[in-house]
């Protein structure tokens, strides 16, 4: 009987998710000491870089001193982007042929060269301790 409780339970079990962990992310090479900070925190099923993914906050910025977040997660893939912005339009500006105008950055220090970046470029991984990513805003 024991035999047969066990893989059920196992069964029963599975699709519990893990409970969520602290994700820290700390944002460097802030030039400017006003304005507001957005993080878009995309999963593995969501269309990164388009749209406003289910995680992200915006944070007010009051120094050039680095900047950190906290994100609460279940463990797990993730890719994130970042853009700081300078006017408060609550919009990433970008020139005529659509480069940003304003400081930006990604997981991994992805930086972009002719295209935007994909999930893989950005992906990072949460374990069950948690973590801590940084990252670099353009200049």
């Amino acid at each position: 009987m024991r035999i047969l409780i066990i893989p059920f339970l196992l069964f029963l079990t599975s699709g519990i998710p893990e409970p969520a962990v602290t994700l820290k992310v700390e944002v460097t090479n802030v030039k400017n000491g006003s304005g507001k900070l957005w993080f878009a925190v995309f999963k593995p099923n969501e269309k990164f870089g388009e749209g406003r993914p289910d995680i992200y906050k915006i944070m007010d910025v009051k120094s050039t001193d680095n900047q950190v977040v906290t994100f609460r997660l279940e463990p797990g893939k993730y890719a994130l982007a970042v853009y700081h912005d300078l006017n408060g339009n609550n919009s990433l500006d970008k020139n005529f042929i659509g480069i940003p105008k304003e400081p930006y950055g990604f997981s991994q220090n992805f930086r972009p060269r002719f295209s935007p970046p994909t999930f893989k470029d950005c992906e990072f991984v949460v374990t069950s301790e948690g973590g801590m990513i940084s990252v670099k805003l353009t200049n």
